[in-house]
């Protein structure tokens, strides 16, 4: 564990803006954040000992394949942050637990009230101490759906009452069941729907700036189609618009990429999204970290260059996530459209 605390962020930061080459980033910079790996390895397997706790068993309480949790054993760490909830809320975790989890082992925020699964999950950790496992995660799947089919589709009008996160932390912690729980949410929805509305405004705001002078794109359908978005991309900004739930926080960095923004706006759209600025420690960030950097001192990225085009920044991470061959990528590749010569081709 020591040697995950000797690295420090501000370090990784140097080190990717002085890297030349994604060799210069795959050689000097990412066996130094194997330890990340490691310290999970070493976490996932004394969770599962001191639970006592089977592989398979894991995999059935968070709902998910056997070989995944076979993977975390072996070192691989989760690939989103839902995931982490789900184990801390199985393996029965109290609040600071799960922050633990989330910040040190997943390098995501801890959790926040403000945003729907946060809150749900918060009342679940406080109120099912007595309960197993698969109940705790049953229950919290339940009061999800429940609050998506009964209260999400109102779509409350009108500006969130501004409430500071301490005063609503305190609100919730005063809700004593589920009743309670979905007044509570109910009597503040324009809180909970407002991160939707103003990520959507981000979103809309990216295609009006960087598709305007080039085509009559005056879309996210449209430019869903000519870029050749994967469904579950459009899908996710289908979500956002009718305020149904944010994406996990690939799916975030996805269409930072898509809607060629540098790295600044992607964090600031991940700020929307209630979630923190792109992470160095973590290496599939620490890889799009080194595309964003690399890509803005190249021009692609850069509006007032007469080499710019909105698409090229897809084109130019497929290429350097090709090179690199990393298998923390290789899942987020399928989200990617085909290279331009390829769709020319077509």
């Amino acid at each position: 564990m020591a040697e995950e605390r000797e690295i420090k962020t501000e370090y990784i930061l140097d080190e990717i803006e002085a890297c030349e080459s994604a060799e210069d980033l795959k050689r000097e910079i990412l066996p130094k954040l194997r330890a990340q790996e490691e310290a999970w390895e070493k976490k996932i397997n004394s969770i599962l000992q001191e639970k006592n706790l089977s592989q398979g068993r894991m995999a059935d309480m968070c709902g998910i394949s056997r070989q995944s949790v076979n993977g975390w054993c072996k070192g691989k760490i989760p690939k989103n942050r839902e995931t982490f909830l789900r184990i801390g809320l199985a393996v029965g975790y109290s609040e600071q637990e799960m922050d633990q989890l989330l910040q040190r082992y997943g390098h995501y925020s801890g959790l926040y009230s403000k945003s729907m699964d946060d809150c749900v999950a918060l009342y679940v950790i406080r109120h099912g101490e007595s309960l197993s496992g698969v109940e705790r995660i049953l229950l919290y799947d339940e009061i999800l759906q429940r609050i998506h089919e009964k209260i999400f589709h109102l779509q409350a009008g009108g500006e969130a009452e501004i409430i500071t996160t301490r005063r609503f932390d305190e609100a919730l912690a005063g809700v004593k069941n589920e009743a309670e729980l979905e007044h509570f949410i109910k009597e503040n929805i324009a809180v909970f729907a407002g991160a939707y509305h103003r990520l959507y405004s981000y979103i809309e705001m990216h295609i009006q700036s960087n598709y305007m002078d080039f085509t009559d794109v005056r879309s996210i359908s449209e430019i869903a189609q000519i870029q050749g978005w994967s469904s579950s991309l459009r899908n996710a900004v289908s979500e956002i618009r009718q305020a149904k739930w944010i994406p996990n926080r690939n799916k975030i960095i996805s269409l930072g990429l898509h809607l060629c923004m540098n790295r600044d706006q992607v964090d600031e759209m991940l700020e929307l999204a209630h979630m923190e600025p792109l992470y160095a420690k973590n290496i599939f960030e620490t890889v799009i970290m080194f595309i964003l950097i690399d890509a803005e001192l190249n021009d692609v990225t850069d509006q007032e260059s007469g080499y710019y085009h909105p698409d090229e920044l897809c084109d130019y991470a497929r290429e350097i996530l090709d090179e690199l061959g990393l298998p923390e990528t290789e899942s987020f590749l399928s989200e990617l459209p085909e290279p331009e010569e390829e769709r020319e081709e077509e």
